[in-house]
């Protein structure tokens, strides 16, 4: 497996609708890869359909059907924060030679407190919040080992 093309959208607020923005990151994959839509065999689709969230990005098979155009099979991975590489493991996995995988979240759908509410929820309750640990507190730790270990600084990250 290898990727032949990707597309992506600017980070941070934005006004544009989710669909918009698959739309936008799709058909500039799609151009990356020099393809036509007639190549694509399968689609892959990552997105978290939050209980807040009222873009009801559950549909996204729904629009992705629609920008296509073509009847060919369209799988959702969902897996919060791992979305992404869950959805190349899945894409890896079904056989086909040109499969469009395609990862979105859009969490400021929302107040700042049913975001953070919704985004705990991912979170393991028994061990991981009993503990006080949430996200961005993970992150910050698995950050922390990774610069001891590796001895990367914060300007080594912000080339992220």
């Amino acid at each position: 497996m290898y990727i032949k093309g990707v597309g992506m959208t600017k980070f941070g607020a934005q006004t544009d609708t989710s669909q918009e923005l698959v739309y936008e990151a799709t058909l500039e994959a799609i151009e990356n890869a020099d393809f036509k839509v007639d190549d694509i065999e399968a689609a892959v689709v990552s997105a978290v359909d939050t209980e807040s969230n009222g873009e009801r990005q559950r549909l996204f098979s729904n629009v992705l059907n629609g920008l296509l155009r073509k009847k060919i099979p369209i799988l959702t991975a969902t897996a919060v924060c791992g979305g992404g590489g869950a959805a190349l493991w899945t894409a890896n996995k079904l056989g086909y030679n040109n499969i469009l995988v395609v990862g979105v979240e859009r969490l400021l759908a929302n107040n700042s407190m049913k975001i953070t509410d919704e985004i705990l929820m991912a979170a393991e309750r028994v061990y991981e919040q009993a503990e006080g640990l949430n996200f961005p507190a993970q992150n910050a730790l698995v950050a922390q080992q990774y610069m001891l270990k590796y001895h990367a600084t914060t300007d080594d990250f912000a080339l992220v």
